[in-house]
């Protein structure tokens, strides 16, 4: 039961009465004024607004600051400037926002004339590597989705550059869920410098006065006798092709189950493999190598070699298992639509001669498939979930009085069968629309990131009642006030499954539905990702083994040099000079990774037992230093670059003959175009030949008509 709430944060930089105060955001925000730290609360508890009070802190402290949100789409880029607008109180001018369709120029003159920076990362992280601005004047750096700070996410690259460059950093990280164990919420800790970790859940004593139950009911559904019969006949097929695995080695034949996972694995280590043996394309070592594989013992490529089994078969024989195994989800987990869908791809990719569709589309197994669908009334074959979809949707309306609900499936297909499914069972109730994202594919229409703000406005304000979402809507994206949710499926991951949970119980009492499909896929996944939130949850709760920072020096910053102005505003208007100046930056910076990694080389262990053995390195025999260094890659690199040339142009014969024929028949090299079409046929360039061939000789200046002739220009070389 949520206490009735009169108090209000107030103080510099912030509205007045805008945020409502809870306890648990001011001890968050106490714990974070002075420490890098990651917060990871529950979906609804408010962390924009943790980041809002902690960036008024900060403008406080310096007031002359510069601050920067980072959020990964342009949704939330959208989001986040609305709630500093809102919240609070500094000139709207000096509120932006940055994103990739902006110009350069206009990023350089509004990160100088602004305070607030929100941007997506890809953006902030080409700037600062092309030197149109640095981040020595910024004392705080919010990274929303804090869980994305992983590989080569620019979330990396910018909380490495911040660390190098501003005196007095602080960092916040944002999420709901930062990983299933301990190995990958280390790896967070350590991209974004963490010294102090923060985690509540819905039962820490300063949050539970704050937020409402959510209510969760699994419903079991079980498939009907029919599409259990074409499973199990679709299933034996899957199991004829597994005996090639099986016979050779490459999977072993006890599993319990097969997924799709195996073939997948199989497939991505025999790629990684060949090209890691054929000459180290990745660059890595051989620990590194052998830690990306799937199957470490034995290696794939060890039996394939051993057993010598064809390469292209096992590729093939992996993507008919895996069509196969994807297939039998969507008929046991989805409606019998996605099903037939998906046989039509296959039937196509088989008449375009792919072997791995064309093995599936030619047995018996899916001729007897295609044959009971077409035959069989499709409502007789649809799956349980939809007349449960409809039964909740129904409850939600008459007995809760519910008029925003939120379902969310994997598939867009799915989406727009869903909504065209309860817009004709709910006409005039509901208004109903999907939400899915922008990617858009062959007869498959993604959703502009305009439209999809448009939408969530509209849902927002109650104009739209149900949204049927697929994973787009998972992150971040404030969609208040949702009193169901409805999961069309489960989800195998702890992180998607607290997102979607979490946008339900913000303001009322919430339900959580889940529909799963007893004896498919449906029921590992549920299993998995409660699991792994179960284990996320120890690791946070306990973080004594998680081994935070605590190297960090910190000084005032200083606001009195113009060190935020790498560039003269003069270079703003000067796009060629503009350009040359980041070129040579990033020439710079490049140099200066190759240094320290050669710095890194020579403080190894490789390198000491290298020198052991009597091994003589270039540096012990020439004396060099950084600048020696710097110069030798200057001219290295300099050597790399290559005036352009002129390429040769190679000319067909043909093109050739009619350029001799105006050449040698012309008067002063202009011939009567009909002469010209004659002397042509006689050389047998006639038809289509002959309008190819003039039309190359015109375009590449040999030849020009005119009116009703032909004029000579220049000989070929």
């Amino acid at each position: 039961m949520q206490q009735e709430l009169k108090q209000y944060f107030n103080g510099p930089f912030l509205k007045k009465n805008q945020i409502i105060w809870r306890d648990y955001q001011k001890n968050i925000v106490n714990s974070c004024k002075n420490k890098n730290s990651l917060v990871v609360l529950p979906t609804g508890l408010g962390k924009t607004i943790i980041g809002i009070l902690l960036v008024s802190n900060c403008l406080y402290k310096y007031q002359e600051a510069k601050i920067i949100i980072l959020a990964p789409t342009r949704p939330l880029v959208s989001q986040h400037r609305a709630s500093c607008e809102r919240f609070l109180d500094i000139d709207l001018e000096e509120i932006t926002s940055f994103t990739g369709k902006i110009s350069p120029e206009k990023r350089i003159l509004s990160f100088k004339n602004s305070k607030i920076i929100i941007s997506t990362p890809q953006v902030i992280k080409n700037d600062l590597m092309r030197g149109r601005y640095n981040l020595s004047q910024v004392p705080l750096i919010i990274f929303d989705e804090a869980h994305k700070t992983k590989g080569n996410y620019a979330y990396n690259f910018i909380s490495e550059e911040y660390i190098k460059t501003c005196t007095d950093p602080l960092i916040l990280g944002l999420t709901a869920s930062p990983g299933k164990d301990y190995e990958r919420i280390q790896q967070i800790c350590n991209n974004l410098y963490i010294e102090n970790i923060v985690f509540k859940t819905y039962l820490d004593k300063d949050v539970k006065d704050y937020i409402y139950d959510i209510d969760t009911f699994i419903n079991l559904i079980d498939l009907p006798i029919n599409v259990r019969e074409l499973s199990a006949v679709w299933y034996n097929l899957f199991e004829i092709y597994l005996r090639f695995f099986i016979k050779n080695n490459l999977i072993p034949p006890n599993k319990p189950f097969y997924s799709k996972l195996d073939f997948l694995g199989i497939s991505r280590d025999l790629t990684f493999t060949l090209r890691y043996e054929n000459g180290n394309e990745f660059g890595i070592s051989e620990d590194e190598y052998l830690e990306c594989l799937y199957y470490k013992s034995p290696k794939i490529i060890d039996i394939i070699k051993e057993n010598q089994i064809d390469i292209p078969s096992v590729y093939s024989y992996c993507s008919s298992c895996i069509s196969i195994l994807h297939a039998k989800d969507l008929l046991e987990t989805q409606d019998i639509s996605l099903f037939k869908s998906f046989l039509d791809k296959i039937k196509y990719k088989a008449s375009k001669d792919v072997l791995s569709a064309k093995r599936i589309a030619n047995s018996k197994h899916f001729l007897h498939i295609n044959s009971v669908i077409d035959n069989e009334e499709q409502i007789q074959l649809s799956h349980p979930k939809l007349k449960k979809i409809s039964s909740i949707v129904k409850e939600e309306i008459e007995e809760f009085n519910n008029r925003k609900i939120l379902i969310f499936t994997q598939y867009r297909e799915m989406a727009e069968f869903l909504k065209n499914m309860l817009q004709n069972e709910f006409n005039g109730q509901l208004n109903i629309e999907k939400f899915i994202g922008q990617t858009t594919k062959k007869d498959d229409y993604g959703f502009p990131q305009r439209l999809q703000i448009e939408i969530l406005e509209k849902f927002r304000e109650g104009e739209i009642n149900l949204l049927i979402a697929t994973s787009v809507a998972e992150e971040g994206l404030d969609i208040p006030n949702v009193d169901a949710i409805i999961f069309f499926e489960p989800v195998p991951s702890e992180i998607r499954l607290i997102q979607r949970r979490g946008r339900t119980g913000r303001y009322a009492p919430g339900r959580c539905y889940i529909l799963v499909t007893e004896e498919t896929v449906d029921i590992p996944f549920h299993i998995v990702a409660r699991r792994k939130e179960h284990s996320m949850n120890s690791v946070l709760s306990d973080p004594k083994n998680l081994i935070l920072n605590s190297s960090l020096e910190r000084e005032n910053i200083d606001f009195s040099t113009q060190k935020n102005q790498p560039v003269d505003s003069k270079l703003v208007k000067n796009f060629r000079e503009r350009r040359e100046l980041e070129k040579e930056y990033l020439a710079n910076r490049s140099i200066e990774e190759i240094i320290t990694q050669i710095d890194n080389f020579c403080n190894s262990d490789q390198y000491q037992n290298l020198r052991d053995c009597g091994i003589t390195f270039y540096s012990d025999l020439i004396k060099f230093n950084k600048p020696f260094l710097k110069e030798k890659i200057v001219k290295l690199k300099k050597k790399g670059i290559r005036k352009p040339t002129k390429q040769k142009v190679y000319l067909n014969k043909h093109v050739k003959s009619l350029i001799k024929i105006v050449k040698t028949y012309g008067m002063n090299g202009i011939l009567d175009y009909e002469k010209f079409l004659e002397l042509a046929r006689d050389e047998d360039i006639v038809d289509r030949k002959f309008n190819i061939h003039f039309n190359q000789a015109c375009f590449l200046g040999y030849l020009r008509k005119l009116d009703n002739s032909v004029h000579f220009v220049m000989d070929y070389q």
